[in-house]
């Protein structure tokens, strides 16, 4: 398999509309080889080709000055010959994400999976050239993919609307405030049997359902303080910040309690104070 070799076509073009407006697109085919490790599991796994993406991806850039920059895309993406398990219909490579550690996707597989990934996306950049800079983006996408049942279900890694907001405000050369806001769909996931789970004291998934739960939503809050000083004649930046000032519990994972046979809800990182500099000499 790892001597294969694939022709992958690729083009693009940009287009001046206006002085200060562009259209951009390109499409392209991309092969990816399946990683070693699960060609080497099982003897069968040794037929895997290598699986193949095309992009197509159109948008429009607009800069009214030097200063800020505005941009607007769509993309497509179709996936074929994705590996899939083999005895397990429901499940593709590509629907795992972080469900399962390695020893539990060790399994047989064939190169039957499709899938396809589509989106819009929304970008504003504000560069530093008085006292204000930051930077948004705004996408909304769909992401599915499809097991050797060829049932579409989605991605491990389906955010339908992902926002993220940073920025700052240099209030003198010495001082600047800056933060950051960023907000995610909740991501899909797999639920686990709760009576083979309980049966079994560990967790058992539901790969009836796969990816058929989405998680609660993700949004987090950090800001932070810079102060500019001079030690020795090399510029030092001392910085003093808070993440995740509202606390928010955000999730991270189920798990299964075996102390309490139950699903446990695992969260990320709380609120969090930072505190360091940056000295170059």
């Amino acid at each position: 398999i790892l001597s294969q070799a694939r022709f992958s076509p690729r083009a693009g073009v940009n287009v001046r509309l206006a002085d200060t407006l562009s259209w951009n697109s390109s499409a392209g085919a991309y092969y990816q080889q399946p990683a070693f490790l699960f060609v080497s599991a099982f003897p069968q796994n040794a037929s895997l080709v290598p699986w193949r993406a095309n992009h197509y991806v159109t948008g429009l850039a607009w800069s009214p000055d030097a200063a800020l920059r505005v941009t607007a895309e769509a993309y497509r993406k179709t996936y074929t010959r994705y590996p899939v398990a083999s005895d397990l219909p429901t499940v593709s490579l590509a629907n795992i994400g972080d469900t399962f550690d390695v020893r539990e996707i060790l399994f047989p597989l064939t190169s039957a999976g499709t899938g396809h990934s589509q989106g819009m996306e929304f970008f504003v950049e504000k560069r530093l050239t008085s006292k204000l800079y930051g930077q948004g983006n705004l996408s909304f996408s769909r992401t599915r993919h499809a097991g050797r049942d060829g049932v579409l279900r989605p991605g491990s890694f389906d955010y339908p609307v992902v926002f993220n907001l940073l920025g700052g405000y240099r209030l003198s050369p010495a001082w600047e405030v800056s933060g950051r806001m960023s907000y995610l769909s909740g991501r899909p996931f797999t639920p686990y049997d709760s009576i083979a789970s309980a049966a079994q004291r560990r967790g058992v998934y539901e790969l009836a359902r796969v990816n058929a739960e989405r998680a609660p939503s993700y949004a987090r809050l950090d800001i932070r303080v810079d102060r500019a000083i001079t030690v020795g004649g090399r510029p030092m930046n001392l910085f003093l910040g808070v993440q995740n000032v509202t606390n928010r519990r955000n999730f991270a994972s189920y798990s299964w309690n075996r102390r309490t046979n139950a699903q446990q809800f695992g969260e990320q990182q709380g609120i969090f104070p930072i505190l360091g500099l940056d000295w170059r000499f």
